[in-house]
């Protein structure tokens, strides 16, 4: 939820400096669109297991791993686009950390008790509507690469990866690197026109 809202963020402020839209509709991408599609339906059956399905059953895992997977392979053959290598890098160090952890995401009871201090802790268990699971630091694999940045938001707390953050990195050079300032963008469009118009000489 927290990179959606991150992605929002910086769209809005890609606007509000009148960043050109075109030239990333301009960009090249791999896979086509039904791959795309897939991905995204992967991801929408993974959340819909998620949220309606309790406890930690192997066929949640296998859709998390799935979706997850997906994704990357959607990236890596995009790797030419701005931010694919951070974005590739976030889900790789979210991949490693979650299939340490039994193919979810760790999460201290410190952590969810920041994150949630009105709900109850039990250990093991995963949280509620999450894909993370609530281990002691001492029970988790690669801690490092588990949920163990604490964020506070106008409307409410939460907490994300070092991955995560990649992944926000990632989305952010995609929208500013692949896009342009207006000026810029209608310079390189007036210097193509112009070409076309002059020819350059032998």
């Amino acid at each position: 939820m927290v990179i959606a809202e991150a992605v929002i963020f910086l769209i809005v402020v890609a606007v509000l400096l009148r960043r050109d839209w075109s030239v990333l509709a301009q960009l090249r991408f791999r896979g086509g669109w039904k791959f795309t599609l897939l991905v995204a339906g992967l991801f929408a059956a993974q959340a819909l297991i998620i949220l309606y399905a309790p406890g930690q059953s192997a066929f949640q895992v296998a859709a998390l791993m799935l979706s997850q997977g997906a994704l990357l392979a959607l990236i890596v053959l995009n790797y030419h686009v701005p931010g694919a290598a951070l974005f590739s890098l976030g889900i790789v160090l979210n991949l490693a950390v979650m299939l340490a952890n039994g193919g979810w995401m760790p999460i201290t009871p410190e952590m969810y008790r920041f994150v949630h201090p009105e709900r109850m802790v039990e250990v093991r268990s995963r949280a509620p509507d999450s894909k993370g699971i609530i281990l002691p630091r001492e029970q988790t694999n690669l801690w490092v690469l588990s949920d163990i940045v604490p964020i506070t938001l106008p409307w409410r707390r939460t907490a994300v990866s070092i991955g995560d953050l990649l992944l926000i990195a990632g989305a952010a050079q995609f929208i500013f690197q692949g896009s342009a300032k207006r000026r810029v963008a209608e310079a390189s469009s007036a210097a193509v026109s112009m070409d076309r118009v002059h020819p350059p000489g032998p």
